[in-house]
């Protein structure tokens, strides 16, 4: 049990660490919690950085998750703009790049993620740029002009929700991808062929199979040199291809991890006093086979409500079904479950791009992975089914004259 004499202590200040401190609050915790950020701002959520936040008026105000006098109300103690060089197991402590020591009972790293670079080139914030956090969200934002030539490095969701909003701001946009095909990795192909589709009839060219030899900074443009020989240039360059976790202080300190820090269902590192979140874990999930590192808004919610409950000793074991979103255009997309392979049935239910459009991949009559495209209504009926692991019939779910939640299984 903790002793609220020593405190908790959460590195990370960003959505998963801000609401964690938020949930221990809720739950009764009457001891000293100390929220750790390298930003100079209290925590927000990402996602809106990609869409609305980058192509429209609203500022970053709306991000954040509560207003500075939450956190003097509830006791929270915010240390921004502060780096903690190191982790001691043993004393029970973080040091400080200041030189402060910091004590804690329970520890809790919410360190995220960051965004994967391109070897031996750093984003500038005017030729060069990349999207994680609000600083480059900002330096995107008042460097996007109608007219310019935006290069799109990466065609995966982030890359792909960028350059629906440098669309909508009136830039050229090219998208390369060095895969096949758009989403290839995360989307069953014939939806991925959908979307990528949407983003042609917008106005946006897409190379795929696009292998970038180097990346060459002229006076006020981007040069790309491709391995086919070609070479193209734009206005800009934004690099989107993926994330990696920030694991290095758990790495330093002992803790187990592969490609994230290794947590249980309680979000407990190999560190009984010391738990983990959001982007930065890797846990056991059901609806995976081995363990699975999700970089989600819903991860983060849902974990920091976990961890919280696990810290104070209360009995908590996180088993959500992944879900994530994205928004391009006037396309919600909604993504329940993981691909999966094997003895697929593929079942589409509507009309893409008219109506509400649905797409069910099935194993056995049971739902592996739904695409909701504009259809995040059904998400209620659709997760029931896969948490139950409901066994459905195929002809009734491709029919969109019966409404979906009088199927029984």
């Amino acid at each position: 049990m903790l002793n609220e004499n020593d405190g908790i202590v959460i590195l990370g200040a960003g959505q998963a660490g801000g609401r964690a401190a938020e949930h221990l609050r809720a739950q009764g915790y009457q001891g000293s919690i100390t929220l750790i950020g390298e930003e100079p701002v209290l925590p927000y959520e990402r996602p809106p950085l990609s869409k609305e936040f980058l192509h429209g008026d609203a500022g970053l105000a709306p991000l954040r998750l509560h207003a500075d006098a939450f956190y003097s109300e509830q006791r929270i103690v915010p240390l921004l703009n502060s780096r903690v060089s190191r982790i001691d197991t043993v004393a029970h402590s973080l040091h400080l790049a200041t030189g402060e020591t910091l004590r804690y009972g329970k520890l809790l790293i919410a360190t995220g993620a960051r965004a994967r670079g391109w070897p031996g080139l750093m984003p500038d914030g005017r030729l060069i740029h990349s999207l994680r956090d609000q600083a480059e969200a900002t330096a995107l934002k008042q460097a996007l002009r109608p007219g310019q030539h935006l290069l799109v490095i990466g065609g995966g969701f982030i890359g792909l929700e960028i350059a629906a909003s440098a669309r909508k701001i009136g830039c050229k946009v090219t998208v390369l991808e060095a895969a096949p095909s758009l989403l290839g990795r995360v989307l069953p192909a014939d939806v991925a062929a959908l979307i990528a589709a949407r983003h042609v009839a917008e106005g946006v060219a897409i190379r795929n199979q696009a292998r970038i030899d180097r990346i060459e900074t002229l006076a006020s443009c981007v040069r790309l040199h491709l391995a086919d020989g070609t070479s193209l240039e734009g206005d800009m360059a934004v690099i989107g291809i993926g994330a990696q976790p920030n694991t290095e202080l758990a790495e330093a300190a002992g803790l187990a991890c592969d490609d994230g820090i290794l947590v249980d269902e309680s979000c407990r590192t190999s560190d009984a006093d010391i738990y983990a979140i959001g982007d930065v874990t890797r846990f056991p999930s059901r609806f995976h086979d081995g363990l699975l590192r999700l970089e989600t808004w819903d991860n983060a919610e849902k974990q920091a409500a976990i961890a919280a409950q696990a810290m104070l000793g209360k009995p908590a074991q996180y088993d959500e079904l992944p879900w994530m979103w994205t928004d391009q255009y006037d396309l919600n997309i909604q993504m329940l479950g993981l691909p999966t392979k094997g003895n697929v049935q593929t079942v589409s239910r509507g009309q893409f791009g008219l109506a509400a459009y649905m797409h069910f991949s099935l194993v056995d009559g049971r739902i592996r992975q739904a695409v909701l495209v504009n259809a995040g209504r059904e998400r209620r009926q659709v997760t029931k089914w896969m948490k139950e692991g409901a066994v459905l019939a195929a002809e009734k779910l491709a029919d969109a004259a019966i409404p979906l939640r009088s199927i029984s299984a």
